[in-house]
């Protein structure tokens, strides 16, 4: 009896302490159960999931690209941002063949801040350049558009023209254009200057002063000389004054500027010009009044054809076609009389010389 009563104790006992997990052989041949084989088949499933993984290659995902991505890969356009803004300045350069307003653009494009941006739907460089408008000193942005195939000019900034004709001339600085195919002739001080203009154009006298001021402020490191072109500024009094009368100011501007005293007669000659062609005997009284040579100055008179030919040919050499006021400055660089001040700067710069 009291082996019984243990027996069902111990049953009872086993009630009470919950369910009980029963694993039952699959065969007895092997001595497997279902737990082992869940186990088994648990492990298969991962390996055959790590394996599935090492054989799968997911898409290229490019991080800093510097043009943008296209198809999961870095953009690689034909052209970089450098040669995109090289583009950009010279078709700058080209603006300064414009008989308008649109010519003083190259000279104000603060080009060393130029900034370039690749654009992928539309396969272009966009070039934006700061520039400085000259009637309001206002900074503002101009911006263009070029085929990424060869960097030409696709759209010009708003409301602009394109270009009539294009140079290889490029935008080197703020207020320089480098002129295309020519080298410095000087690389020692001084370096020479040459004022190119019509004597009648509009800022002709303005642009003398500002060659003599310039010799003023850079003393020994720059030379300036002066050289007058009859264009169509001239040719529109030839009907009215004659063309003997009407270039007799730019043979007497010839003669005058070869000598120290040029500054008073230009000053002098300021005092008497409106606008239009001078009798000989005006010019006469300005060139004695203003204490030149006479004597060298006649010398120079009885050649002054010869000496104006040379000059036109010079001015055809650089293509200055406009005949408006130019500087060209140590023979690669073309400036205005406004910003004359800042190209010489730039080329003594260039040449390590001190400004």
């Amino acid at each position: 009896m009291a082996a019984e009563k243990q027996r069902k104790g111990a049953q009872t006992a086993q009630k009470d302490s919950g369910a009980v997990f029963l694993v039952k052989p699959v065969s007895k041949r092997f001595g497997l159960d279902y737990l082992h084989i869940s186990l088994i088949v648990l492990v298969l499933v991962l390996i055959a999931l790590s394996v599935s993984l090492s054989n799968f290659k997911p898409s290229v995902i490019s991080h800093n690209c510097q043009y943008g991505v296209i198809n999961n890969t870095c953009a690689t356009p034909k052209y970089n941002s450098s040669d995109a803004i090289s583009a950009a300045e010279k078709i700058l350069a080209s603006y300064s063949t414009i008989n308008s307003s649109l010519s003083l653009l190259p000279y104000y494009s603060l080009v060393n801040r130029s900034r370039a941006y690749y654009l992928l739907n539309g396969s272009m460089w966009e070039v934006v350049v700061p520039y400085t408008d000259p009637f309001t000193n206002e900074l503002v942005n101009v911006s263009m558009l070029l085929y990424s195939s060869n960097l030409t000019l696709a759209e010009p900034f708003t409301q602009m023209i394109k270009p009539l004709q294009y140079t290889q001339n490029y935008v080197a600085a703020p207020g320089t254009i480098g002129i295309a195919g020519k080298t410095a002739c000087s690389s020692s001080a001084p370096i020479p200057i040459y004022f190119v203009t019509d004597p009648y154009a509009p800022g002709a006298l303005n642009g003398m002063a500002a060659g003599i001021n310039a010799s003023k402020d850079f003393g020994n490191k720059v030379n300036v000389s002066y050289k007058f072109v009859f264009s169509d500024y001239s040719i529109g009094f030839y009907k009215s004054y004659g063309v003997n009368e009407t270039q007799a100011m730019g043979e007497y501007l010839a003669c005058a500027s070869a000598q120290p005293r040029f500054p008073a007669f230009l000053a002098n000659l300021s005092k008497v010009y409106y606008g239009s062609p001078i009798s000989n005997f005006t010019l006469d009284q300005v060139a004695i009044g203003s204490g030149l040579n006479i004597s060298t100055f006649s010398a120079c008179m009885d050649n002054v054809s010869t000496t104006l030919d040379y000059q036109a040919k010079f001015s055809q050499y650089y293509n200055i076609t406009t005949s408006a006021p130019t500087f060209i400055v140590n023979c690669k660089y073309l400036s205005l009389p406004q910003t004359l001040n800042e190209s010489i700067r730039y080329s003594l710069g260039s040449l390590n010389l001190s400004g």
